[in-house]
């Protein structure tokens, strides 16, 4: 990983970690060592997603301070705060669709200005389609299986469509939602993606487990 340059490629199949403070805390995770695990594969993992909800500004800089100074080649994505990321020397941001939608016509200016590299949520291959390239970097589609990690998540896609997704899609496409070891053959069997995932990356047994099959997919 290298907090450098804005770049659009990345490694695929691959694993884009959420880094869930919520989560961290119900499987008393120790949040702030997980990334450690992550930089020991850093040929599959091309940043990583801070992802803090209901917290107030004061407590969210502390945490994204401390990541980045523990962890200062990690490129960090700041979940839902673009402000805050652009103003804390984050990598980027991701703003969910809805929440872009909801900017005014200044702050969505202000956004297409910022140096950050940002993605966005999708559900179709028809919303990613109408998404504008010149400013998100990558989207991601989902959520592709059943998950709880979400209160307001939307039916599951399936992987029936990945495939002409990955065939038709005008910028890069993540996957979320559900995704978890048990069922990654039933994903890079339609094709080779970079997975964002909150559990299969935070817990080691799953990530480790993870990792190998994506190693025996690249051999």
């Amino acid at each position: 990983m290298s907090a450098g340059a804005k770049t659009s490629s990345w490694p695929a199949p691959g694993i884009y970690p959420i880094l869930d403070r919520d989560f961290c805390n119900k499987r008393n995770l120790d949040f702030f060592a997980l990334p450690e695990l992550w930089l020991e594969v850093q040929d599959l993992v091309p940043f990583v997603q801070i992802r803090a909800k209901g917290v107030s500004d004061s407590i969210l800089e502390s945490i994204v301070k401390k990541l980045q100074d523990r962890y200062p080649t990690v490129p960090w994505i700041l979940n839902d705060y673009w402000k805050q990321a652009r103003d804390w020397n984050c990598f980027g941001a991701h703003v969910g669709k809805e929440d872009y939608e909801a900017l005014n016509e200044e702050e969505k200016k202000s956004l297409s200005e910022s140096k950050l590299y940002l993605g966005t949520s999708s559900h179709t291959l028809e919303e990613i389609k109408a998404l504008d390239s010149s400013l998100w970097n990558y989207t991601g589609l989902g959520p592709i299986f059943p998950t709880d990690n979400k209160d307001d998540a939307k039916t599951a896609v399936g992987t029936m469509d990945l495939r002409r997704i990955a065939n038709e899609a005008p910028l890069p496409v993540t996957l979320i939602g559900g995704i978890q070891v048990g069922n990654l053959d039933r994903i890079l069997a339609e094709g080779s993606f970079l997975l964002s995932s909150i559990s299969m990356a935070c817990l080691e047994k799953e990530f480790r487990a993870a990792v190998k099959k994506i190693r025996e997919r690249i051999r």
